[in-house]
Protein backbone atom coordinates (compact mmCIF):
# COMPACT_ATOMS: atom_id res chain seq x y z
CA UNK A 1 0.00 0.00 0.00
CA UNK A 2 3.13 2.14 0.63
CA UNK A 3 4.39 1.75 -2.37
CA UNK A 4 0.79 2.27 -4.47
CA UNK A 5 0.10 5.71 -3.02
CA UNK A 6 4.13 6.80 -3.40
CA UNK A 7 3.24 5.78 -7.41
CA UNK A 8 -0.13 7.73 -7.27
CA UNK A 9 1.79 10.76 -5.65
CA UNK A 10 4.55 10.52 -8.28
CA UNK A 11 1.63 10.31 -11.25
CA UNK A 12 -0.32 13.10 -10.07
CA UNK A 13 2.92 15.27 -9.51
CA UNK A 14 4.16 14.30 -12.98
CA UNK A 15 0.39 15.22 -14.31
CA UNK A 16 0.35 18.21 -12.70
CA UNK A 17 4.01 19.19 -14.14
CA UNK A 18 3.38 18.35 -17.66
CA UNK A 19 0.03 20.86 -17.36
CA UNK A 20 2.10 23.61 -16.14
CA UNK A 21 4.61 23.60 -18.47
CA UNK A 22 2.09 23.09 -21.46
CA UNK A 23 2.04 25.77 -24.33
CA UNK A 24 -1.20 26.40 -26.31
CA UNK A 25 0.80 26.46 -29.19
CA UNK A 26 0.14 22.28 -29.10
CA UNK A 27 -3.33 22.51 -28.54
CA UNK A 28 -3.87 24.62 -31.47
CA UNK A 29 -1.84 22.53 -33.80
CA UNK A 30 -3.36 19.29 -32.97
CA UNK A 31 -6.88 21.90 -33.66
CA UNK A 32 -5.94 23.07 -36.78
CA UNK A 33 -5.32 19.00 -38.00
CA UNK A 34 -8.63 18.33 -36.69
CA UNK A 35 -10.45 20.98 -38.62
CA UNK A 36 -8.55 20.71 -41.80
CA UNK A 37 -10.49 17.05 -41.89
CA UNK A 38 -13.85 18.24 -40.73
CA UNK A 39 -17.43 18.19 -43.22
CA UNK A 40 -17.57 21.90 -42.47
CA UNK A 41 -14.07 22.62 -44.18
CA UNK A 42 -14.57 20.06 -47.66
CA UNK A 43 -18.03 22.80 -47.43
CA UNK A 44 -16.78 26.05 -46.92
CA UNK A 45 -14.90 27.44 -50.15
CA UNK A 46 -14.00 30.62 -48.05
CA UNK A 47 -11.24 30.06 -45.24
CA UNK A 48 -9.80 33.36 -45.02
CA UNK A 49 -11.26 33.80 -41.80
CA UNK A 50 -10.35 30.64 -40.31
CA UNK A 51 -6.86 31.49 -41.27
CA UNK A 52 -6.36 34.95 -40.03
CA UNK A 53 -7.90 33.57 -36.79
CA UNK A 54 -5.20 30.55 -36.93
CA UNK A 55 -2.60 32.81 -37.43
CA UNK A 56 -3.52 35.01 -34.37
CA UNK A 57 -3.66 32.18 -32.04
CA UNK A 58 0.07 30.92 -33.56
CA UNK A 59 1.56 34.20 -32.92
CA UNK A 60 -0.22 35.16 -29.70
CA UNK A 61 1.58 35.13 -26.16
CA UNK A 62 0.14 32.87 -23.60
CA UNK A 63 2.89 33.95 -21.21
CA UNK A 64 0.62 36.00 -19.11
CA UNK A 65 -1.32 35.05 -15.49
CA UNK A 66 -4.15 33.08 -17.22
CA UNK A 67 -2.19 30.97 -19.95
CA UNK A 68 -5.28 28.20 -19.58
CA UNK A 69 -8.22 30.73 -20.14
CA UNK A 70 -6.20 32.83 -22.75
CA UNK A 71 -5.62 29.63 -24.79
CA UNK A 72 -9.18 28.27 -24.58
CA UNK A 73 -10.32 31.57 -26.12
CA UNK A 74 -7.58 31.85 -29.08
CA UNK A 75 -8.95 28.09 -29.92
CA UNK A 76 -12.21 29.78 -29.41
CA UNK A 77 -12.18 31.99 -32.38
CA UNK A 78 -10.68 29.41 -34.42
CA UNK A 79 -14.32 27.92 -34.01
CA UNK A 80 -16.42 30.76 -34.60
CA UNK A 81 -15.33 31.11 -38.40
CA UNK A 82 -16.75 27.57 -39.15
CA UNK A 83 -20.10 27.61 -40.30
CA UNK A 84 -20.92 24.23 -37.73
CA UNK A 85 -22.29 25.02 -34.34
CA UNK A 86 -22.34 21.77 -33.38
CA UNK A 87 -18.11 21.94 -32.93
CA UNK A 88 -17.41 22.99 -28.74
CA UNK A 89 -14.56 22.62 -26.62
CA UNK A 90 -14.59 22.18 -22.85
CA UNK A 91 -12.15 21.50 -19.94
CA UNK A 92 -12.72 18.48 -17.49
CA UNK A 93 -10.87 20.88 -14.61
CA UNK A 94 -13.08 23.36 -13.05
CA UNK A 95 -13.20 24.90 -9.81
CA UNK A 96 -13.70 23.58 -6.25
CA UNK A 97 -15.64 25.67 -3.99
CA UNK A 98 -13.41 23.88 -0.85
CA UNK A 99 -10.55 25.33 -3.18
CA UNK A 100 -8.23 22.37 -3.24
CA UNK A 101 -6.51 21.44 -6.34
CA UNK A 102 -8.17 23.42 -9.28
CA UNK A 103 -6.57 25.08 -12.14
CA UNK A 104 -8.87 27.62 -12.84
CA UNK A 105 -9.13 29.50 -9.57
CA UNK A 106 -9.15 33.03 -10.83
CA UNK A 107 -9.79 34.13 -14.21
CA UNK A 108 -8.89 37.56 -15.58
CA UNK A 109 -10.00 40.49 -14.11
CA UNK A 110 -12.08 44.02 -15.67
CA UNK A 111 -9.33 46.53 -16.07
CA UNK A 112 -11.06 49.29 -15.57
CA UNK A 113 -13.60 51.36 -12.56
CA UNK A 114 -16.43 48.72 -12.17
CA UNK A 115 -19.17 51.19 -10.91
CA UNK A 116 -18.61 53.25 -13.79
CA UNK A 117 -18.92 50.29 -16.60
CA UNK A 118 -22.32 49.41 -14.23
CA UNK A 119 -23.54 52.91 -14.47
CA UNK A 120 -22.56 52.65 -18.47
CA UNK A 121 -24.21 49.53 -19.05
CA UNK A 122 -27.59 50.56 -17.05
CA UNK A 123 -28.19 53.02 -19.33
CA UNK A 124 -27.99 50.78 -22.61
CA UNK A 125 -31.47 50.50 -24.33
CA UNK A 126 -33.60 47.06 -23.86
CA UNK A 127 -33.11 45.86 -27.50
CA UNK A 128 -29.18 46.50 -27.61
CA UNK A 129 -27.07 42.80 -26.38
CA UNK A 130 -24.66 44.92 -23.93
CA UNK A 131 -26.27 45.60 -20.84
CA UNK A 132 -26.73 44.00 -17.19
CA UNK A 133 -28.14 40.53 -17.09
CA UNK A 134 -29.38 39.03 -14.00
CA UNK A 135 -31.10 35.90 -12.13
CA UNK A 136 -31.30 34.90 -8.71
CA UNK A 137 -28.82 36.98 -7.32
CA UNK A 138 -26.16 36.26 -9.73
CA UNK A 139 -25.58 39.80 -11.77
CA UNK A 140 -23.37 40.01 -15.07
CA UNK A 141 -21.90 42.84 -17.30
CA UNK A 142 -22.10 42.19 -20.80
CA UNK A 143 -20.23 44.80 -23.01
CA UNK A 144 -18.29 45.09 -26.68
CA UNK A 145 -14.85 44.52 -27.46
CA UNK A 146 -14.06 44.43 -30.84
CA UNK A 147 -15.99 42.07 -32.85
CA UNK A 148 -17.29 40.15 -29.46
CA UNK A 149 -18.82 40.68 -26.34
CA UNK A 150 -17.23 40.30 -22.97
CA UNK A 151 -18.78 38.70 -20.03
CA UNK A 152 -17.79 40.15 -16.40
CA UNK A 153 -20.06 39.26 -13.06
CA UNK A 154 -20.77 42.46 -11.19
CA UNK A 155 -22.10 40.43 -8.18
CA UNK A 156 -22.84 37.21 -7.18
CA UNK A 157 -21.39 34.16 -7.86
CA UNK A 158 -21.92 31.69 -4.82
CA UNK A 159 -18.38 31.11 -3.99
CA UNK A 160 -17.46 31.06 -7.32
CA UNK A 161 -17.19 33.87 -9.01
CA UNK A 162 -15.08 37.10 -7.62
CA UNK A 163 -16.59 40.56 -8.27
CA UNK A 164 -15.12 42.38 -11.65
CA UNK A 165 -13.77 38.58 -12.55
CA UNK A 166 -13.76 38.45 -16.67
CA UNK A 167 -16.12 35.19 -17.10
CA UNK A 168 -15.52 34.67 -20.75
CA UNK A 169 -16.97 36.17 -24.37
CA UNK A 170 -19.81 35.16 -26.59
CA UNK A 171 -18.36 35.83 -29.95
CA UNK A 172 -20.26 36.33 -32.69
CA UNK A 173 -21.66 33.86 -35.34
CA UNK A 174 -23.95 36.86 -36.83
CA UNK A 175 -27.93 36.96 -37.09
CA UNK A 176 -28.10 37.34 -33.39
CA UNK A 177 -26.29 34.17 -32.81
CA UNK A 178 -23.01 33.77 -30.42
CA UNK A 179 -20.53 30.83 -29.05
CA UNK A 180 -20.12 30.92 -25.74
CA UNK A 181 -16.80 30.72 -24.62
CA UNK A 182 -17.24 30.66 -20.82
CA UNK A 183 -16.65 29.33 -17.31
CA UNK A 184 -19.50 27.21 -15.85
CA UNK A 185 -21.26 29.38 -13.67
CA UNK A 186 -21.25 26.88 -10.96
CA UNK A 187 -17.60 25.50 -11.67
CA UNK A 188 -15.69 27.73 -13.68
CA UNK A 189 -15.13 24.82 -16.18
CA UNK A 190 -14.20 26.49 -19.75
CA UNK A 191 -16.92 25.28 -22.08
CA UNK A 192 -18.34 26.30 -25.72
CA UNK A 193 -21.59 26.04 -26.36
CA UNK A 194 -23.94 28.53 -28.85
CA UNK A 195 -26.60 30.88 -27.60
CA UNK A 196 -28.65 33.91 -28.73
CA UNK A 197 -29.77 37.17 -27.00
CA UNK A 198 -32.97 38.58 -27.77
CA UNK A 199 -35.22 41.20 -26.54
CA UNK A 200 -33.15 41.39 -23.17
CA UNK A 201 -32.65 37.47 -22.40
CA UNK A 202 -30.28 35.11 -22.67
CA UNK A 203 -32.43 31.93 -22.35
CA UNK A 204 -30.01 29.29 -22.72
CA UNK A 205 -28.09 31.19 -19.38
CA UNK A 206 -32.07 32.30 -18.03
CA UNK A 207 -30.71 35.69 -17.72
CA UNK A 208 -32.86 38.42 -18.25
CA UNK A 209 -32.40 42.83 -18.22
CA UNK A 210 -34.60 43.98 -15.40
CA UNK A 211 -36.61 46.30 -17.79
CA UNK A 212 -37.16 43.33 -19.82
CA UNK A 213 -41.00 41.75 -19.79
CA UNK A 214 -41.65 38.23 -18.44
CA UNK A 215 -40.22 35.66 -21.05
CA UNK A 216 -42.86 33.38 -21.78
CA UNK A 217 -41.20 31.39 -24.60
CA UNK A 218 -40.01 28.55 -22.43
CA UNK A 219 -41.34 25.49 -21.10
CA UNK A 220 -42.95 25.42 -17.79
CA UNK A 221 -43.00 21.90 -17.44
CA UNK A 222 -39.81 19.74 -16.96
CA UNK A 223 -41.97 16.38 -18.10
CA UNK A 224 -39.39 15.58 -21.34
CA UNK A 225 -42.47 13.92 -22.77
CA UNK A 226 -46.19 14.50 -22.45
CA UNK A 227 -49.52 14.17 -23.53
CA UNK A 228 -52.66 16.19 -22.93
CA UNK A 229 -55.69 16.79 -25.14
CA UNK A 230 -58.43 19.51 -24.66
CA UNK A 231 -61.65 18.83 -26.87
CA UNK A 232 -60.16 18.86 -30.65
CA UNK A 233 -56.80 19.79 -29.82
CA UNK A 234 -53.65 17.34 -28.32
CA UNK A 235 -51.02 18.48 -27.16
CA UNK A 236 -47.60 16.26 -27.43
CA UNK A 237 -44.40 18.08 -25.83
CA UNK A 238 -41.42 16.36 -27.40
CA UNK A 239 -38.31 17.55 -24.94
CA UNK A 240 -35.43 15.10 -26.41
CA UNK A 241 -34.54 13.17 -29.68
CA UNK A 242 -31.85 11.52 -27.66
CA UNK A 243 -30.91 7.48 -28.96
CA UNK A 244 -29.41 6.65 -26.33
CA UNK A 245 -31.13 4.76 -23.32
CA UNK A 246 -32.78 5.71 -20.69
CA UNK A 247 -33.74 8.59 -22.79
CA UNK A 248 -34.45 6.34 -25.82
CA UNK A 249 -36.68 3.97 -23.57
CA UNK A 250 -38.56 6.19 -22.39
CA UNK A 251 -39.64 7.68 -25.82
CA UNK A 252 -40.27 4.23 -27.50
CA UNK A 253 -42.79 3.63 -24.41
CA UNK A 254 -44.16 7.06 -24.76
CA UNK A 255 -44.53 6.79 -28.60
CA UNK A 256 -46.67 3.12 -28.62
CA UNK A 257 -48.65 4.26 -25.64
CA UNK A 258 -49.77 7.21 -28.44
CA UNK A 259 -51.07 4.82 -30.66
CA UNK A 260 -54.17 4.19 -27.65
CA UNK A 261 -54.98 7.74 -28.21
CA UNK A 262 -57.58 9.02 -30.01
CA UNK A 263 -56.66 10.94 -32.92
CA UNK A 264 -58.14 15.10 -33.03
CA UNK A 265 -58.19 16.93 -35.53
CA UNK A 266 -55.62 19.31 -34.61
CA UNK A 267 -52.42 18.69 -33.10
CA UNK A 268 -49.85 20.79 -31.20
CA UNK A 269 -46.38 19.45 -31.08
CA UNK A 270 -44.05 21.54 -28.69
CA UNK A 271 -40.66 21.35 -29.53
CA UNK A 272 -39.34 23.39 -27.31
CA UNK A 273 -35.98 23.15 -25.92
CA UNK A 274 -35.55 19.77 -27.99
CA UNK A 275 -31.80 19.91 -27.76
CA UNK A 276 -31.69 16.97 -30.54
CA UNK A 277 -30.10 13.62 -30.81
CA UNK A 278 -31.19 10.95 -33.71
CA UNK A 279 -33.50 9.28 -36.45
CA UNK A 280 -33.53 6.78 -34.23
CA UNK A 281 -35.90 8.17 -31.73
CA UNK A 282 -37.07 10.41 -34.15
CA UNK A 283 -38.17 8.53 -36.97
CA UNK A 284 -40.54 5.83 -34.60
CA UNK A 285 -42.58 9.64 -34.18
CA UNK A 286 -42.29 10.87 -37.61
CA UNK A 287 -43.93 7.23 -38.59
CA UNK A 288 -46.46 7.81 -36.04
CA UNK A 289 -47.35 11.30 -37.35
CA UNK A 290 -47.33 10.17 -41.26
CA UNK A 291 -49.90 7.22 -40.06
CA UNK A 292 -52.23 9.05 -38.15
CA UNK A 293 -52.08 12.97 -38.36
CA UNK A 294 -50.73 13.47 -42.12
CA UNK A 295 -53.90 15.32 -42.75
CA UNK A 296 -54.42 16.80 -39.49
CA UNK A 297 -53.67 19.98 -38.79
CA UNK A 298 -50.26 20.66 -37.08
CA UNK A 299 -49.18 23.17 -35.34
CA UNK A 300 -45.45 22.99 -34.38
CA UNK A 301 -43.50 24.71 -31.60
CA UNK A 302 -40.15 25.74 -31.82
CA UNK A 303 -37.74 27.93 -30.38
CA UNK A 304 -34.42 29.16 -29.86
CA UNK A 305 -33.37 26.17 -28.37
CA UNK A 306 -34.66 23.68 -30.77
CA UNK A 307 -31.66 21.97 -32.12
CA UNK A 308 -29.89 19.99 -34.56
CA UNK A 309 -32.43 17.13 -34.97
CA UNK A 310 -35.16 18.34 -33.70
CA UNK A 311 -34.77 21.12 -36.16
CA UNK A 312 -34.69 18.54 -39.02
CA UNK A 313 -37.65 17.03 -37.64
CA UNK A 314 -39.49 20.49 -37.87
CA UNK A 315 -38.23 21.10 -41.77
CA UNK A 316 -39.19 16.91 -42.46
CA UNK A 317 -42.96 17.43 -41.20
CA UNK A 318 -43.11 20.07 -43.83
CA UNK A 319 -43.87 17.15 -46.47
CA UNK A 320 -47.26 16.99 -44.10
CA UNK A 321 -50.51 18.98 -45.85
CA UNK A 322 -50.99 20.86 -42.93
CA UNK A 323 -48.34 22.57 -41.56
CA UNK A 324 -47.25 25.26 -39.61
CA UNK A 325 -44.43 26.29 -37.62
CA UNK A 326 -44.66 28.76 -34.43
CA UNK A 327 -42.76 30.25 -32.39
CA UNK A 328 -39.15 32.22 -33.42
CA UNK A 329 -35.70 31.14 -35.42
CA UNK A 330 -34.48 27.82 -34.39
CA UNK A 331 -30.57 27.22 -32.94
CA UNK A 332 -29.17 26.93 -36.55
CA UNK A 333 -27.12 23.51 -35.18
CA UNK A 334 -28.54 21.44 -37.94
CA UNK A 335 -26.52 20.33 -41.15
CA UNK A 336 -23.71 18.29 -39.18
CA UNK A 337 -23.33 15.37 -36.29
CA UNK A 338 -21.52 15.56 -33.74
CA UNK A 339 -18.59 12.81 -33.62
CA UNK A 340 -15.75 11.42 -31.01
CA UNK A 341 -14.25 13.51 -28.60
CA UNK A 342 -10.59 14.40 -28.51
CA UNK A 343 -8.29 14.77 -26.02
CA UNK A 344 -5.79 18.05 -26.37
CA UNK A 345 -2.22 17.83 -25.07
CA UNK A 346 -3.06 20.70 -22.58
CA UNK A 347 -4.78 22.19 -20.55
CA UNK A 348 -7.21 18.81 -19.64
CA UNK A 349 -9.03 20.17 -22.92
CA UNK A 350 -11.20 18.49 -25.12
CA UNK A 351 -13.33 18.74 -28.36
CA UNK A 352 -16.36 17.25 -29.64
CA UNK A 353 -16.52 17.71 -33.06
CA UNK A 354 -18.76 16.79 -36.07
CA UNK A 355 -18.07 13.88 -38.14
CA UNK A 356 -20.65 13.44 -41.07
CA UNK A 357 -22.92 16.71 -42.57
CA UNK A 358 -25.94 16.79 -44.45
CA UNK A 359 -25.92 19.37 -47.82
CA UNK A 360 -29.80 20.14 -47.75
CA UNK A 361 -29.49 21.45 -43.97
CA UNK A 362 -26.63 23.56 -45.13
CA UNK A 363 -29.04 26.79 -45.40
CA UNK A 364 -30.03 26.59 -42.44
CA UNK A 365 -26.95 26.50 -40.31
CA UNK A 366 -25.71 29.58 -38.16
CA UNK A 367 -29.52 30.90 -38.98
CA UNK A 368 -32.25 28.54 -38.20
CA UNK A 369 -35.53 27.69 -39.05
CA UNK A 370 -38.20 30.71 -39.68
CA UNK A 371 -41.20 30.22 -38.37
CA UNK A 372 -44.09 30.55 -40.55
CA UNK A 373 -45.70 32.83 -37.16
CA UNK A 374 -43.61 34.17 -34.84
CA UNK A 375 -45.22 34.52 -31.57
CA UNK A 376 -45.15 36.90 -29.14
CA UNK A 377 -42.69 36.33 -25.89
CA UNK A 378 -44.67 37.96 -23.34
CA UNK A 379 -47.50 35.69 -23.69
CA UNK A 380 -48.57 32.06 -22.92
CA UNK A 381 -47.45 30.18 -26.62
CA UNK A 382 -50.00 27.37 -25.98
CA UNK A 383 -52.58 30.24 -25.65
CA UNK A 384 -51.60 32.22 -28.52
CA UNK A 385 -51.27 28.58 -30.62
CA UNK A 386 -54.75 27.98 -29.20
CA UNK A 387 -56.28 31.11 -30.93
CA UNK A 388 -54.20 30.56 -33.96
CA UNK A 389 -56.26 27.48 -34.39
CA UNK A 390 -59.43 29.02 -33.15
CA UNK A 391 -58.50 31.54 -36.38
CA UNK A 392 -58.29 28.60 -38.34
CA UNK A 393 -61.53 27.17 -37.36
Amino acid sequence: MKYLFSSLLLIISFSLSSQNDCDCSRNVEILNKTVQNLPVTRNTSDLSAYNIALSAADNYSYTGNYPEYDCFQQMSNLLVTLNDRHNMMYSEVGFDVEQSDTVYHEFPKFDGDLDSLKAKLDEIPLNEVQGIYSRDGFSIGVYASEQNLIVVNLSGGKKVWQQGEIIGRFLKYGNGRYLAAIGQFHDKKLVNFPLEINNGHISKLQLSKSNASQNRSRVEDSETYQYLKSGDITYLRIGSFSGYNPVLKNAETFYKSLEEKPVTKDLILDLRENGGGGDRNSDILYKYLRKSYKNANLYVLVNGTTVSNAEQFALRLKKFKNVTLLGSKTSGTIAYELGKTYDFPCYNFKGFFTFKGDKKYLEYESVGVQPDINLDNSEDWIQQTKKCIAKSN
